[in-house]
This record gives structure tokens, C-alpha cells and sequence, in this order.
């Protein structure tokens, strides 16, 4: 028995010879490669112990897979008996699914992703899919990638499994909840874990197969979660300090490019690979799993010295934390906005494309 002394769940077990497929995934290079990529991107610029990592993420969230399964299939009641089954079969495969559901993540969390336009589920199947080892260890277990790949895309004929980890109420927000909640400290976010998987159900509602909590034991419990996640994303996830940081580190990626395109600087192979990455993403994957947060970092301290102003600026304010301030919106309308922001950059002779951003709080969560 493999143990996982953990945060959250205090002590994760994987038996070496049922779980070996997870633990065998656990030691690929892909799946390595989430230690070095923090689970909030930014957030420790506003929450500084948000260190944590989508490894441990990741590890939590089929710890949870397990126990959701587990809880379902002791079920005794005649009308879950299907789902039972159900489960039952697919239980390697929804485990499998959950620890990989996030290997696809690049570096600064979201951010990189604004830049590229490219979401990190398509390179996450394009590592399950791809000549990568997890690729390799998946067939040599005799899982089926492409299965893998469809219970993340939401689109495996197993709609129990596809539920339980992507639905309202599945095993990667519970995790990244607990798990954000506690790093950051912004305890608003914690609930009963044990009680929310003690009063676990699933079923049909309109059609749908979902999964929710017992109805009469299960409501306050339900209540908890719902406001758990409303005040994170408030608080953490939207904060304006972090949103900050993303939009500086996206004009920092596009004045790099642009600068390139000039044959003003040189840039990493690995990272022209990803930025301009035009062709079918399998071309670049090799580029892209090289790309962590401290390779990403290291580029950011060499620039903070470059001879371009815009670059060196936007990367020394990364660097020291000197964002830019969100102006209070509601006292003025767009076109007054507009025109201070057009007064302030001809006086200083700042590029608006590069000085004054506009964000929109959005999740897809």
C-alpha cells in the first residue's frame, strides 16, 4: 500500500497492485511536470501561501473519485442499482480520467492560455492521446486513451462517470475548494467533506443523470457547498490583484513575440513552439511540456533587462508586484473613461494597447 500524507485528506492510500495504473501515471514526465505548476497561477501575489501544486491537486481529486465510487456503490436502495453497475465497470478508467484531468495545465494557470487562445483540455488530450508516457502506460494497462479522453471532454457513454468528475457537484471542485480554501487561508471556503460524501446520491433529474445529495439529510451540507464556492471565487479566484498579474503576463508573452517577429530578441524554441503555435497541437507538445512555472519565470528575469522598454517595464512590474489599479468603473460612463485613459497615455507617452486593460470576470466552472 502506497500512503500520501496530504492537507486535505490527511492520508491518501493506493494499493500497489489495484491502483498500479495511477501510480505507474504518477511517475510519467507529464505528470511529474505538475509539481512545478502552481494550482492558482498568480494568487500567491495575493494570497501567500497558495503554493500549492497541481500535482497534489490532481492526486486529490482521484483520492475523491475513489470515495465518491466507493460511497455510491454501497447504496442499497433498488434505483441505484444501474449506476452501481455502472461504476463498477468503468471504476479503473473514471479513476484514470481524474488524475489526469489537469495534466494538460501550463504555466500562471489560466493566464498562458489567454495569450495562445488555447484552453488546457486540448493539450490535456493531446498528452492522454499523444507519444507521451502516459500514453504508453495507459496501453500497457490495457485502458483505452481515447475512453480517457472522452470522460474529460464530457462524451463517454457513461454519463455517472462523466458526472462525477464534471458536473455541479463532482470530485474536482470539491477538491480545488478544500484544497484553495486552506492554502490561501480564506476559510469561507471550507465544508463538511465527510458529511457531503455521507449524504451522496445519484440519479435522474429531467433527463439527466446527475449527481446531488440526499434530500432531507443533505440540504444544509448542499447550502455550504454553494456558498463555498460563491465566496472563493469572489474573494480568490476574481480577485482584482491577481487578475492584475494575469493581463500584465499576457502583454508580457505578446510584446515578446512582437519584439521576435522583429528580430528584436531571441526566444526559447520551446516557447516560440507554443506561442505561435498555428499547426495541429500534437506539432507542439514536445515544446509544451518543457514550459513550467520556472521556465517561464527565468524568461521573465531576463527580460526585466532588455533593451525594449515596454518589455523590460511590464516585466520588472511582474516581478516587484507593481500592477496596474482598476479605476472605480461606476462614476464614469465608457466614453469618459476613454478619454481620460487617451489624455493620460499622450501625456506619458504609454501605448494603450499595453497600459490600460480591460478584464471581465468569467469562469467556465
Amino acid at each position: 500500500m502506497k500512503a500520501i500524507r496530504d492537507p486535505v485528506h490527511n492520508i491518501i492510500h493506493f494499493d500497489r497492485e489495484t491502483d498500479a495504473v495511477l501510480l505507474e501515471l504518477m511517475d510519467t514526465r507529464e505528470f511529474q511536470r505538475l509539481r512545478h505548476i502552481k494550482q492558482l497561477g498568480l494568487s500567491p501575489f495575493t494570497y501567500p501561501g497558495a503554493e500549492h501544486t497541481r500535482f497534489a491537486h490532481s492526486i486529490g481529486v482521484a483520492h475523491l473519485m475513489k470515495r465518491f465510487i466507493d460511497k455510491i456503490v454501497s447504496l442499497k436502495e433498488k434505483r441505484f442499482q444501474q449506476y452501481i453497475a455502472e461504476l463498477a465497470d468503468h471504476r479503473k478508467l473514471a479513476l484514470t480520467a481524474a488524475l489526469l484531468h489537469d495534466i494538460g495545465h501550463g504555466p500562471f494557470s489560466h493566464a498562458l492560455e489567454k495569450t495562445t487562445d488555447i484552453r488546457h483540455e486540448k493539450w490535456t488530450i493531446e498528452i492522454i492521446r499523444g507519444d507521451t508516457e502516459v500514453n504508453s502506460v495507459l496501453h500497457r494497462h490495457g485502458i483505452n486513451p481515447d475512453e480517457v479522453a472522452e470522460i474529460i471532454q464530457r462524451t463517454h457513454p457513461s454519463k455517472a462517470v462523466v458526472k462525477l468528475l464534471s458536473s455541479q457537484l463532482d470530485t474536482d471542485r470539491v477538491d480545488y475548494l478544500l484544497r484553495d480554501s486552506k492554502m490561501t487561508g480564506a476559510g469561507y471556503g471550507s465544508f463538511d467533506l465527510e458529511w457531503l460524501i455521507n449524504v451522496l446520491r445519484i440519479g435522474e433529474y429531467h433527463g439527466e443523470i446527475e449527481v446531488g445529495l440526499d434530500l432531507n439529510k443533505g440540504l444544509s451540507i448542499a447550502e455550504d457547498f454553494v456558498m463555498a464556492r460563491y465566496y472563493m471565487y469572489i474573494n480568490v479566484y476574481f480577485h482584482k490583484t491577481t487578475r492584475s498579474a494575469e493581463l500584465i503576463v499576457d502583454k508580457i508573452f505578446k510584446r515578446a513575440l512582437e519584439l521576435y517577429n522583429e528580430k528584436q530578441i531571441d526566444l526559447p524554441e520551446d516557447l516560440i513552439a507554443v506561442l505561435e503555435n498555428k499547426g495541429p497541437l500534437g506539432d507542439a507538445l514536445r515544446h509544451y511540456i518543457n514550459l513550467t512555472d520556472h521556465t517561464i519565470w527565468y524568461f521573465v528575469h531576463m527580460w526585466s533587462g532588455h533593451a525594449d522598454p515596454i518589455l523590460s517595464d511590464l516585466s520588472n512590474r511582474l516581478l516587484n508586484r507593481k500592477f496596474f489599479k482598476a479605476p472605480p468603473m461606476g462614476k464614469m460612463d465608457d466614453m469618459e473613461i476613454f478619454a481620460k485613459i487617451y489624455e493620460y497615455s499622450s501625456k506619458h507617452r504609454l501605448p494603450m494597447d499595453y497600459y490600460f486593460l480591460k478584464d471581465e470576470a468569467k469562469s467556465s466552472s
